[in-house]
Parts: C-alpha cells; sequence; structure tokens
C-alpha cells in the first residue's frame, strides 16, 4: 500500500555562506555540489588525516558530481551529517554515503528522480541550435543528441553500481515519478517527495541514524510525504 501525505511546516534553511569550510574534524559543505567544492573537499581530506564527518546543506548538483562527492565520503569512511536541508543529488548520493549519516530533527530531505530524469528534451537542443542554418543545424542537432545520450547513459549506469554497491533499492529515485504522485505534486505544487522512516527502511536504507527526525517540507519548498510503501 502507498500512503501519501502532503503537509506543510513553516521550516526552510538560507544559506548565509556557500562553499567549504572546515572546523575542527568537520567539513562544512554549504550550497550547490560543485567540481570547485568536491576538490576542496579532496584537498581537505588529503591534508587533513583526522577528519572524520561532512556536514552539508544542499539543494543538489550535477548527477556526476554527486556521486564523486558520496565516493569520497566512502574512501575515507566519513560520518555525514544534514543539520538543516539536502535535496536532489545530495539526497540522491550523499545521504547514502555516510557512515553514519545523521539527520536533525527539522531537516528537509527530499528527492525529484534519477539520472535518467535529468536527459536533455528535444526542445531543449532545439533552442541551442536555433540560430544555425541547414544542413549545419540538422547535423550539430544530431551531434548533440548523441552526446547527452552518451552522458545520461553512463550517468545511468553509474547509479545503479552505486546504489547495488550500498544495497539500497533504486526505487527510492523513481517511485515520486510515478503518474499518481506526479498528478499530486502537480495539484500541490510540490518540489518532489520525501519518505517516513518507514518508508526508507522499505527500501533498505540503512546508514541513517533518525533521532527524532519525521519527513516534512516548507512553505516555500512543498514535498509529497511518502508514509507507506507495499
Amino acid at each position: 500500500m502507498l500512503r501519501v501525505f502532503f503537509s506543510l511546516f513553516l521550516i526552510i534553511p538560507w544559506f548565509s555562506f556557500a562553499g567549504v569550510s572546515l572546523s575542527e574534524q568537520r567539513i562544512i559543505y554549504q550550497g550547490e555540489i560543485s567540481a570547485k567544492n568536491n576538490q576542496h573537499v579532496a584537498q581537505l581530506l588529503a591534508e587533513q588525516p583526522n577528519i572524520n564527518s561532512i556536514q552539508i546543506t544542499s539543494g543538489g548538483g550535477n548527477v556526476d558530481l554527486g556521486m564523486d562527492l558520496a565516493e569520497l565520503i566512502l574512501a575515507h569512511n566519513l560520518k555525514v551529517h544534514v543539520k538543516q536541508f539536502c535535496f536532489s543529488s545530495c539526497a540522491n548520493y550523499v545521504l547514502l554515503a555516510g557512515n553514519p549519516t545523521t539527520i536533525a530533527k527539522n531537516a528537509i530531505v527530499g528527492w525529484h528522480g534519477d539520472a535518467a530524469s535529468a536527459r536533455w528534451r528535444d526542445s531543449d537542443i532545439d533552442a541551442m541550435v536555433t540560430h544555425l542554418k541547414e544542413p549545419e543545424k540538422t547535423t550539430k542537432w544530431q551531434a548533440l543528441r548523441t552526446q547527452y545520450d552518451e552522458i545520461i547513459a553512463k550517468a545511468m549506469a553509474r547509479e545503479k553500481a552505486f546504489y547495488a554497491k550500498r544495497g539500497v533499492k533504486h526505487d527510492l529515485l523513481t517511485i515520486g515519478l510515478s503518474k499518481e504522485l506526479k498528478r499530486a505534486a502537480v495539484a500541490q505544487k510540490a518540489r518532489g517527495w520525501s519518505y517516513s522512516k518507514k518508508a526508507l527502511n522499505t527500501l533498505n536504507v540503512s546508514n541513517i541514524e533518525f533521532a527524532d527526525w519525521q519527513p516534512r517540507s516548507a512553505k516555500s519548498f512543498p514535498l509529497l510525504i511518502i508514509d507507506e510503501l507495499e
């Protein structure tokens, strides 16, 4: 049985600082998951072998960069702390990499799709070649379509391998893309979805320490709450 709730909480994080810093033995990662920020993390880990955790507040970023950061965390056996906000690539990958991951009481955690859902639409490519004339326009369009499809295919394979390694069901990233939940999300203007502890356990997410956390959304960042899975 799939039980979905929609609820609003007046809690939303605002970032006073974006980037990577170090606080004692903990890396503080705030803002977009980016190559620059990941490189800073790798540099700190190389220079400071006593680092034992990473605290992240992020709305996500590039799929491969999200997996790069998760692999760094796994390689160094770091704890992950989510105190405010973790969405998209942050929840897809970083959340699953901590040993363990702790989620604070008022943190917002959400998902909105997998690597496949990042596929470029034909209309996006149309806009990129609109200034060209035929036959160059068609040739360029086809080259871009092939290029982007190959990038997504590689990301999808990498994502599936990551989930297999972590022992987590890949459905975590796709349940909210069902027709039923898409309709609910559109009706409620939801940005994505979150899961109850019970639903996460059903999906084999076992590395998270919840304390007294419950899934929630914000007035300016509404999420569907998936309470129970079959």
